[in-house]
């Protein structure tokens, strides 16, 4: 039989609203301008939803080695409920290859997800049912392991610090291009 039009996404829950606005807040007093909000426009049949909370992260001093000065993780919850099929993750970054954009955003979604899963709105996660700054807070403490997701993309070279003294630092190097290859076409010389 013809089903008639799938029913709009039923609305936030009153209480993960408020849960929601209380981790937002609490975010932003932790990282005041760092954290970026959005929401879809009004009018979108969905708006609120997605509701965006972006955390521009500074690079620790863990990472220092690395010539990423900032990482941005944007969390974006989609549908009615703190659960990992209503949320999702972008990471971008002005030295962050695609690649790499795509790899870290799946670690930290993954990482969500596994929070979310194991909590609901009746026993939260500390700090709240979505653990928004929760999640913020370990992409700050695992800066060093998202940069190195995809090892391939990561080049050493020698460097020199504010002393002079030669260290070694990292860059991030996009390989999409196809440009020197990865190691093929070694053979073939005679």
């Amino acid at each position: 039989g013809a089903s008639a039009a799938p029913p709009a996404a039923p609305p936030m829950h009153t209480e993960l609203k408020k849960a929601l606005q209380q981790e937002v807040l609490a975010a932003k007093s932790r990282w005041g301008g760092a954290i970026k909000l959005s929401k879809a426009p009004a009018g979108t049949p969905t708006a609120p939803l997605p509701i965006g909370v972006e955390r521009t992260i500074a690079r620790p001093a863990s990472a220092e080695a690395f010539d990423v000065d900032d990482l941005r993780v944007r969390l974006l919850i989609d549908g009615p409920s703190a659960s990992a099929e209503c949320v999702r993750v972008e990471v971008s970054g002005d030295a962050l290859p695609a690649q790499l954009q795509a790899a870290a955003a799946a670690r930290v979604a993954e990482l969500w997800g596994g929070i979310l899963t194991k909590y609901s709105l009746a026993a939260p996660a500390a700090g709240g049912p979505f653990a928004i700054e929760r999640v913020l807070a370990w992409c700050e403490t695992k800066y060093t392991e998202l940069l190195n997701l995809l090892p391939e993309l990561v080049e050493g070279y020698d460097g020199v610090n504010e002393v002079g003294v030669t260290i070694r630092r990292y860059c991030l190097v996009d390989r999409a291009e196809g440009g020197e290859g990865g190691g093929e076409g070694r053979g073939g010389e005679g």
